[in-house]
C-alpha cells in the first residue's frame, strides 16, 4: 500500500495543495513554516479518522493537533485545524493497493462485511459478545448483507481503477460533522493494517520531536506492551522515543533469533551511519540498572547508550523501528530526520535508508527535511523524488536539469539551487553587519528567507547579469534578491521576475540607524557606555560633528575621480587566458595613457586640486547641513562614535540595539526601511 495522491484544503498551514507522488521516497522541502509538517499531519489525520487500528487512534490524533481536549473530547476545536474557520477542511488521500493486499481482502470479505456493519452503528471496537449479539439480530443480518454487497462492488471498482483506495474526509464547523464519504475504503485499509501482529505496522509516523528519557525505564512485555506498540505507530507517535530500551530488551528476551536480529540491526545502523562504534552488551550493569553498552572501536572506550547525543539516539531508534516494526510494503512519515545530527551523518542518511530498508522491504517514505545534504542525495537514487512546497498553495516536483550557467553564477555568489528550495529566496546584502541588523529589525518578515553577505560589488553585478540573461531565455532561475548600499553612485541594475534589486535610499543601512532620540537614550545608559553623556544636545552635536568631519575626505575623492586618471593596475579578469604578448600590449597601452595624463603635471596641480576641493566643499557644506544623515558614511560614523564614547559592547551589538529600539518604537527610519523591504519582497505592510 503506497500513497499516490494527496489533496489538502484549508488544513492548518495549507490553503490548497494537490500532489501526485512518484517514487518510493518522497522528500518535501521548502521554507520554514510553509506547511511541510502539515502535509504529514494531513496524511496521518485522514488515516486515523477513517482507518484506525486502535480504539483511541482517531481521538488521540485530534488531541495531538489541539482539535480535541482530553478533558472535553466531545467538543471539536475547529480553529486548531482550519486555516479559515469559515471554510471546510478537506483531506483526500489515494492509496494504491498491492496485488497481495487485494487478495487478502478477497479472502476475508466476510470478516470485512462484519466490520463494516459494526462500524455503521459505532461498534467497530466492541467486545466479542456485543459483536455476536448485534450480527445475530435481524437488523445486524440485514446490515451484514448490505455490507457484503457494498464491499464486493467497491473491490471491483478498485480493481478497474488502478487499485486505488481512497481515504477522503471533510470537516465542517457549521454542521459539526466529520464526513468520511464512502466508509468502505476505510474498512479496507484498516483491515489490511489489523492483520499484523502488534510488533508490525503498515503505517508509522515519526514526528520531529524526538525527546527521549535517559536512565532507568520500566520494561513491559506481552499484552500491556502490545497496546503501547500499536499506539506508538500513529495515535501517539511520541511514545516511540520513550521505548528505545524497552524495544531492545523485548527482542533480547524473546528468542535467540530475535537476539541475533537485534544485534544485526544495531550493527547495520552503527556501521552504516554512526561509524566507529558497535553494540557490546545488553543487560544489567554493576549498579543493577538496565543498560545497553556501546563501544568506541578506535579507543575501546565503553559507554551506555544514554551517553550518546540526542541526535544519535533518535537516529538509532528511527532506523531500528523502520527495520523491525514496518511490514513489507508499509508507509512511514518522517519529519526532519536531520534533527540534532551533523552534516557528515546527514550526507549518508538517504542512501542508507534506501539501500537497507526502502528497497529490500518495498517501503514508501514521505520525508520533510531542511538538510542540504539530504537534498543533494535525492537525485542519486532513482526511487527518490523531490517536491518543493513553495507556498500554502503551490507544490511542484523538482526535476534534475542541466543548468550549468545558472549553477555557476549561484556558486560564485555563495549560493546554490539546493539552498533555493529551502527558502522563499536568497537575499544578498552588502554590509558586513547587514545580516544581523536586518534579522534584528525585520525577523518576522525575513524568517523564510536566507540572508547572505556579498563580497565585491563588481563581480556580483556580473553574476546578476548572467542570471537575468538566463531568465530572459526562459530558464528557471531561483528567486535571488540583492540589497546594495547607495554609496555615491546608484546601481544601473533593475529587477526582473526572479532577480530583484533594492538599493537603499541613504548611503548605507547604518544611515537609517542615525535616530537622535534613540541614540540619546542609549548613550545616557550606564549599561551601554563607560562614559554616559549628561545632556541630550551633546549627542546631537557630537554625531553631526563626526559626520561633517567626513566631508573633506568625501570631497577630495570626488574631485580626484573627476580628473579621470587612468589606473595602472593589472586587472586579472582582462588578462585571464590571454598570451603574454597580448597582456604586454594591453598593459603598455594603459601605461601610455597614464604617462600622457601625468607627464605634464607641475606643482600648480596641487594648487588647482585644493581650489577645486574648496569650491566643492563650499557647495557640499550647504547640502550636508540638511542631508548629512543620508549622505555621510554611516559605517564610518559608528566606528568614529565608538572612539569618541567608549562602549561596553561591540559596534555590531550597539547597532543591533539601536535597530531593536527603532523597531520596537516604529520610528520613522525603521518604517522607511520596512517600506523598501516590502517593495523588494512583494509583501503588504503590517498594520498595528
Amino acid at each position: 500500500m503506497h500513497l499516490k495522491s494527496l489533496s489538502v484544503k484549508n488544513f492548518r498551514a495549507l490553503e490548497a495543495v494537490d500532489i501526485t507522488f512518484e517514487g518510493s521516497v518522497i522528500v518535501i522541502v521548502g521554507p520554514n513554516a510553509v506547511g511541510k509538517t502539515t502535509v504529514l499531519e494531513a496524511i496521518r489525520l485522514a488515516k486515523a479518522l477513517l482507518a484506525p487500528r486502535s480504539q483511541q487512534e482517531s481521538q488521540q490524533s485530534l488531541v495531538a493537533l489541539g482539535a480535541l481536549s482530553p478533558f472535553d473530547p466531545q467538543r471539536l476545536h475547529f480553529d486548531a485545524i482550519a486555516r479559515d474557520i469559515n471554510s471546510k477542511v478537506e483531506i483526500r488521500c489515494g492509496y494504491r493497493l498491492s496485488s497481495d493486499e487485494l487478495g487478502y481482502l478477497d479472502v476475508h470479505i466476510n470478516e470485512l462485511a462484519a466490520n463494516l456493519a459494526l462500524r455503521s452503528v459505532g461498534q467497530i471496537f466492541a467486545g466479542q459478545s456485543q459483536r455476536i449479539a448485534y450480527l445475530s439480530s435481524p437488523r445486524g443480518k440485514a446490515a451484514l448483507k448490505q455490507a457484503e454487497e457494498e464491499l464486493n462492488e467497491a473491490l471491483e471498482t478498485i480493481r478497474t481503477k488502478g487499485r486505488i483506495c481512497n481515504l477522503n474526509v471533510t470537516i465542517d464547523q457549521t454542521s459539526g460533522i466529520i464526513d468520511t464519504g464512502n466508509p468502505v475504503d476505510g474498512v479496507f485499509i484498516s483491515s489490511i493494517e489489523q492483520r499484523f501482529s502488534p510488533n508490525l505496522t503498515g503505517f508509522s509516523y515519526f514526528p520531529a520531536d524526538r525527546a527521549m528519557p535517559s536512565g532507568e525505564q520500566p520494561v513491559q512485555l506481552g499484552a500491556a506492551d502490545a497496546v503501547h506498540q500499536i499506539e506508538s505507530y500513529v495515535s501517539q507517535p511520541q511514545l516511540k522515543y520513550m521505548r528505545l530500551k524497552n524495544t531492545m530488551f523485548t527482542a533480547q528476551v524473546t528468542s535467540d533469533l530475535e537476539r541475533d536480529e537485534l544485534k544485526k540491526e544495531f550493527s547495520r545502523i552503527l556501521g552504516g551511519l554512526l561509524k566507529g562504534r558497535n553494540l557490546k552488551e545488553i543487560g544489567i550493569n554493576k549498579h543493577g540498572l538496565l543498560s545497553i553498552t556501546v563501544q568506541d572501536i578506535e579507543t575501546g572506550r565503553m559507554f551506555d547508550l544514554d551517553a550518546m547525543s540526542s541526535g544519535e539516539k533518535g537516529l538509532i531508534l528511527t532506523f531500528f523501528l523502520i527495520g523491525r516494526s514496518l511490514a513489507d510494503g508499509a508507509i512511514f512519515l518522517l519529519d526532519e530526520p536531520e534533527l540534532h545530527l551533523n552534516p557528515a551523518v546527514c550526507k549518508d542518511l538517504l542512501p542508507f535508508l534506501v539501500d537497507n530498508y526502502v528497497t529490500p522491504k518495498n517501503l514508501q517514505g514521505i520525508i520533510c527535511s531542511h538538510s542540504p545534504e539530504i537534498l543533494a542525495g535525492v537525485f542519486e537514487r532513482d526511487v527518490c523524488s523531490l517536491y518543493h512546497l513553495m507556498s500554502e498553495r503551490i507544490i511542484t516536483k523538482v526535476r534534475q536539469k542541466d543548468q550549468d550557467e545558472i549553477s555557476q553564477a549561484l556558486r560564485k555568489l555563495g549560493s546554490s539551487e539546493t539552498e533555493s528550495l529551502l527558502y522563499k529566496a536568497t537575499i544578498f546584502v552588502e554590509g558586513e553587519h547587514d545580516v544581523d541588523l536586518l534579522q534584528t529589525g525585520f525577523g518576522d518578515s525575513l524568517r523564510r528567507y536566507k540572508l547572505k553577505e556579498l563580497h565585491g560589488r563588481h563581480e556580483v553585478e556580473k553574476q546578476i547579469e548572467a542570471l537575468q540573461a538566463a531568465e530572459s531565455k526562459g530558464d528557471h532561475v531561483p528567486a535571488t534578491y540583492f540589497i546594495f548600499d547607495r554609496d555615491e553612485t546608484p546601481s544601473g541594475l533593475r529587477s526582473s521576475g526572479s532577480v530583484k534589486i533594492l538599493q537603499w535610499g541613504r548611503r548605507c543601512l547604518e544611515n537609517y540607524l542615525i535616530d537622535m532620540d534613540t541614540l540619546m537614550d542609549l548613550l545616557k545608559d550606564v549599561d551601554v557606555t563607560r562614559a554616559p553623556v549628561e545632556r541630550s544636545g551633546q549627542v546631537s552635536e557630537m554625531v553631526k560633528e563626526l559626520a561633517m568631519n567626513q566631508l573633506v575626505d568625501y570631497v577630495a575623492k570626488k574631485v580626484y575621480l573627476r580628473y579621470g586618471f587612468e589606473n595602472p593596475g593589472m586587472r586579472g579578469i582582462e588578462t585571464e587566458g590571454k598570451p603574454l604578448s597580448q597582456v604586454a600590449e594591453m598593459l603598455f597601452d594603459r601605461l601610455e595613457i597614464v604617462r600622457s595624463q601625468t607627464g605634464t603635471l607641475t606643482e600648480d596641480w596641487k594648487r588647482k586640486f585644493i581650489e577645486d576641493c574648496d569650491a566643492e566643499l563650499k557647495e557640499m557644506r550647504l547640502i550636508w547641513q540638511t542631508k548629512w544623515q543620508e549622505d555621510c558614511d554611516g559605517k564610518r560614523l559608528f566606528g568614529d562614535l565608538q572612539k569618541r564614547i567608549p562602549l561596553k559592547m561591540s559596534v555590531r551589538k550597539f547597532k543591533q540595539k539601536i535597530m531593536s529600539e527603532i523597531q520596537r518604537n516604529r520610528r520613522e527610519n525603521w518604517r522607511s526601511m520596512e517600506s523598501l523591504l516590502n517593495g523588494l519582497l512583494g509583501t503588504e505592510p503590517k498594520t498595528r
